[in-house]
């Protein structure tokens, strides 16, 4: 079963889940299931004491804070 959901954005906003919609050849919705995705992912690696961060090579170049 699909819900719908209305959701508001500002300018800034809708421009950039429009960007990121072309540069992943999705539409703005594929954007924000993608988005959810992630964020579920981070959560439960947080409940698991685990932290988010990108990696380059062997090297964690940025850790992601501020996921609560």
């Amino acid at each position: 079963m699909a819900n719908k959901l209305n959701v508001q954005f500002n300018d800034r906003q809708n421009k950039s889940l429009e960007t990121m919609a072309d540069e992943l050849g999705t539409t703005k919705a594929g954007v924000l299931k993608t988005a959810l995705a992630l964020l579920e992912v981070a959560l439960r690696e947080k409940r698991d004491g685990n932290s988010l961060g990108v990696i380059k090579g062997e090297k964690v170049v940025k850790e992601i804070i501020g996921i609560e």
